[in-house]
C-alpha cells in the first residue's frame, strides 16, 4: 500500500475486543511505510502508582477526570511524532477520545468546556477502526488469555463492565462520522484483512481526490465493514 500523506489510525473497542492484536498486525503491515505506535506512558505511570498487586485496578483508584485529562495531554504530545527526519510516520493509537468517554466519564465541571475544546482541536483519525465484539465473546477471550482483570474482578463484575462498555461504545461511535466497523468475532487474520481493505479504500480515495480548484469525484470513505468473510 502506498499513499501521499501519513495515516493516523485509531482502534476502538471493549476490553478483550482484540485491539492490541490488530495494532500489532497493522504495525507489520505499515512498518515499511514508517508505521509507528506511540508509547502509552500515562497508563504505565498509573499502574506503577495505583496497582501494587493483583487486587486492584488503577481505574478504581485514579479518578476518571484525572485519567481523561492525562490522556488528553499525552495524546497531544504524542502527535509531535508526525514530524521527523524520515518524514511524518503513520501513527497507530489504541483508543482515541471515544475510549476516554467510555472508560473515564466526563471531565470535572470546573474546566470541562475548555478541555472539550482542546479535544476538538485534535486531528481526525483516518479511519477510526471499531472492533465490534459481543461482551460474552470479549469475556471468553479475557479468560482464555489470563487477563489480569479476570483476577481482580469477579466474573459477574467483569461481565457487567463489558456490557456497560459495549452499550457506551454504541452511543459514542454513533456520533462519529469516520468510523469503520470491523467484525471482531472473526480470527485475527480476518480482522486484519478487513482493516487492510479499509486502508486500501482510504488510499484510493486520497489518490483520486482532486486538489483545490480541480474537478474530480474522490471522496473520503465512510463506514464500511470490509470484505465478507
Amino acid at each position: 500500500m502506498t499513499w501521499r500523506d501519513p495515516l493516523l489510525v485509531a482502534v476502538e473497542g471493549v476490553d478483550g475486543a482484540g485491539k492490541t492484536t490488530l495494532i500489532r498486525g497493522l504495525e507489520t503491515l505499515l512498518r515499511p511505510l514508517r508505521g509507528s505506535r506511540p508509547a502509552r506512558v500515562t497508563a504505565d505511570i498509573f499502574r506503577a502508582i495505583a496497582e501494587p498487586d493483583d487486587t486492584v485496578l488503577y481505574q478504581s483508584v485514579v479518578p476518571g477526570p484525572v485519567r481523561r485529562l492525562a490522556h488528553l495531554v499525552e495524546l497531544s504530545a504524542q502527535l509531535h511524532y508526525r514530524s521527523g527526519p524520515g518524514g511524518p510516520p503513520d501513527l497507530l493509537f489504541e483508543g482515541w477520545v471515544q475510549s476516554w468517554e467510555v472508560r473515564c466519564g466526563p471531565y470535572g465541571e470546573q474546566h470541562r468546556g475548555w478541555l472539550e475544546q482542546l479535544e476538538d482541536l485534535l486531528p481526525r483519525p483516518d479511519p477510526l477502526l471499531w472492533l465490534r465484539v459481543p461482551p460474552a465473546l470479549a469475556y471468553e477471550r479475557m479468560i482464555a488469555r489470563g487477563d489480569r482483570r479476570t483476577r481482580v474482578l469477579t466474573p459477574a463484575a467483569l461481565r457487567a463492565r463489558l456490557v456497560r462498555q459495549a452499550g457506551d461504545y454504541e452511543q459514542v461511535m454513533a456520533r462519529a462520522d469516520n468510523v469503520v466497523e470491523l467484525d471482531g468475532t472473526q480470527p485475527p487474520d480476518k480482522v486484519l484483512a478487513q482493516a487492510a481493505w479499509a486502508l486500501e479504500a482510504l488510499t484510493r480515495a486520497r489518490l483520486t481526490r482532486p486538489g483545490p480548484g480541480e474537478p474530480g469525484t474522490g471522496q473520503r470513505p465512510g463506514n464500511a465493514s470490509g470484505p465478507a468473510g
